[in-house]
């Protein structure tokens, strides 16, 4: 399960690539990012995956904390959007950390294997 998340992070990186090629927002850093998510299955090494999930872990928290900030200043102010507008970030902000976590060992997956 552990190969599971750097897949899950070269599609976010490659679906960012696509967007802003097709939004003709095209950088250098899309690059890199496609680069960064596949060094962990580039460099099969134990460390590395704790250092990518740990970073990646801790940048969701820190937008989990922004996207609740940022609904708690909405409904201060008398106007509130609805929960779709900060339903995708709650949603794709857990996704990720799931992965994040994953990859750093701290959620394990056991697979039973099949015996026939």
């Amino acid at each position: 399960m552990k190969k599971l998340s750097p897949f899950y992070f070269i599609g976010l990186a490659t679906l960012n690539l696509v967007m802003d090629s097709i939004n003709g927002h095209f950088s250098f850093f899309d690059i890199i990012f496609v680069i960064l998510a596949i060094l962990p299955l580039l460099i099969n090494k134990k460390w590395i995956y704790q250092v990518f999930g740990g970073s990646i872990s801790l940048i969701c928290l820190y937008i989990l904390l922004a996207v609740f900030l940022s609904q708690a200043r909405q409904y201060q102010q008398g106007h509130p959007d609805p929960l779709w507008t900060y339903g995708m970030g709650y949603v794709l902000s857990l996704i990720t950390l799931f992965f994040g976590l994953l990859m750093t060992g701290i959620i394990k997956i056991n697979q039973k294997k099949l015996v026939v």
